[in-house]
């Protein structure tokens, strides 16, 4: 008798809940092997639900990238579905299994392959043992498999405090007010902003506001519907996404956090300001700014920075960016150790806010290594 020993699942995805279940896999399988062709595919009627490959891949991509214990791999076709998904967010997915009978087909993924340097996962510290070596590391324990973009409780949100250098209103926009089941404390707010890269802290609506409004400790004035928020697990999410029932991440001035369950979100046209802070955060590589004008693509992980010549030499400097409504009650955590904050219609270039610098792109909320990524 030969004895088998597994060293992976196929897994059959034809709807977005498939795709779910597979990211679920994500650290506890060593190798998935996923297949989008649909058992409806010969059928013409809902075509355009058929074979859904590309978005799936994206998907399955970013859950992936922070479990290096796993392996994704996908069925393909042809070397066109081959590279489509090898492709996936720039990053791709560890292999593919080409299923053909053209040997035409297999040779030009073979030039592809060594042509393109397959395996921009491996450079990124994804991929170094094999897939048999991999199998003996899944009796870790569940806790050991938690990805690394989970926020401990025990770890405080770092902040880093931003001068303001840019205040101006730019029109109407849709506004989001964030109302959860219970009450912000003073220093407290949601981490919002127009790129993933830093985020502000956004204050609750707990500030008196001299008898003109009753006060809403429940609430979070946030933005416009594109700002990205910052959720429980480390994810981001769209303000447009939230939803009456969804957690949120309560944050404090101090690096502290709690969540909130969102018991309603009021969304409203409104004037809009734009808040831009800039941050002197370290030393300045020449060589790398230069790269970035050829390019033009932002540097690797997305930030706008130039570099300017201070007291201490040249330093780097990012800028970060956020909308808000123009309003009196909507205002920005200045202070860490207070948990003072700044009324946005009343915020003038020079005064200094709070921001969360994260590293790496975004997709669907996720933290991901892409090369060239880019958000101004």
């Amino acid at each position: 008798d030969v004895a088998w020993n597994a060293v992976g699942v196929s897994c059959a995805v034809s709807s977005p809940e498939d795709v779910q279940d597979v990211a679920r896999l994500a650290g506890v399988e060593p190798l998935v092997v996923v297949d989008c062709r649909s058992k409806n595919a010969n059928r013409k009627k809902d075509a355009e639900n058929l074979n859904w490959r590309i978005i799936p891949a994206e998907n399955l991509v970013a859950a992936y990238g922070s479990k290096p214990e796993s392996s994704l791999f996908f069925f393909a076709d042809s070397f066109l579905d081959a590279r489509a998904v090898l492709e996936a967010l720039h990053v791709g997915v560890d292999g593919v299994v080409l299923r053909t009978e053209d040997p035409n087909e297999a040779r030009a993924l073979a030039r592809y392959v060594s042509e393109n340097a397959f395996g921009a996962r491996v450079t990124n510290e994804k991929k170094i043992a094999s897939v048999e070596e991999r199998v003996s590391e899944t009796s870790s324990s569940s806790d050991d498999q938690k990805g690394d973009r989970r926020l401990d409780i025990d770890r405080r949100i770092d902040f880093a405090r931003a001068a303001v250098t840019r205040v101006e209103i730019v029109g109407l926009g849709d506004r989001v007010c964030v109302d959860c089941t219970s009450a912000f404390s003073p220093g407290e707010g949601l981490l919002v902003g127009s790129f993933a890269r830093g985020l502000f802290l956004a204050h609750s609506e707990c500030v008196s506001s001299f008898g003109y409004v009753n006060t809403r400790p429940f609430r979070v004035n946030a933005g416009p519907l594109c700002s990205y928020v910052l959720l429980p697990g480390g994810k981001t999410g769209y303000l447009s996404e939230l939803k009456a029932g969804d957690e949120v991440l309560c944050v404090a001035s101090d690096g502290s956090w709690s969540t909130k369950t969102v018991g309603r979100v009021k969304i409203e046209k409104r004037q809009m300001v734009l808040v831009e802070a800039t941050l002197v955060d370290g030393e300045c590589d020449l060589d790398d700014e230069e790269g970035d004008d050829d390019s033009d693509d932002g540097g690797d992980d997305g930030d706008d920075f130039l570099c300017v010549d201070t007291s201490d030499g040249t330093m780097r400097a990012t800028t970060y960016s956020v909308l808000l409504q123009n309003a009196e009650t909507v205002r920005l955590v200045s202070d860490a150790a207070t948990g003072h904050s700044v009324s946005v219609s009343a915020m003038r270039v020079g005064d200094g806010v709070l921001v969360h610098r994260m590293a790496g792109g975004r997709h669907t909320g996720i933290e991901i290594a892409e090369e060239g990524w880019e958000e101004r």
